[in-house]
């Protein structure tokens, strides 16, 4: 295990900016543990399965764009997080027309070798799907009771 470069947040942004799958696997070990199950169904393992998750994020969010809020690292700098706010467009298929703005945090649990070895993300995609117009709205609602009723519509 090893630490969290002090450069490191501000290239992981970059490199997500440029919607470049390669400039995000080149800060990735080859072996990432891949933990974004708000987005995918399990948690991926190794840069070959991450691929397709990231031919995903592109294709659903297409001018996504991060900005960095915050980050915060443990005392010795082996584990790190990134606030951030998304904004972006709905995907084609949603009509495009929808905007959405979400904050979120990318959380970095362990490195390797300077490289992010394990990753957590976490955001709240209900609100970015309410914001795109592919859900109804919330109305007065509480969190659980408006994802229980969407339940009770399939």
């Amino acid at each position: 295990m090893s630490i969290c470069p002090d450069d490191f947040p501000g290239r992981w942004l970059t490199a997500w900016n440029s919607h470049d799958t390669e400039q995000v696997f080149a800060l990735l070990d080859d072996d990432i543990v891949w933990d974004d199950r708000v987005f995918w169904p399990e948690v991926i393992h190794g840069l070959p399965a991450l691929r397709a998750y990231m031919d995903k994020i592109w294709e659903a969010m297409p001018d996504v764009v991060w900005t960095e809020t915050e980050r915060f690292f443990n005392p010795d700098r082996t584990r790190g997080l990134v606030l951030f706010e998304q904004t972006g467009s709905a995907p084609a298929r949603l009509g495009g027309e929808g905007r959405f703005s979400s904050p979120g945090c990318d959380i970095f649990m362990a490195f390797c070798d300077g490289k992010l070895a394990h990753y957590l993300g976490a955001y709240d995609i209900v609100g970015m799907l309410e914001q795109m117009g592919a859900l109804p709205p919330r109305g007065h609602r509480t969190g659980s009771g408006y994802v229980m009723s969407l339940a009770r519509r399939t």
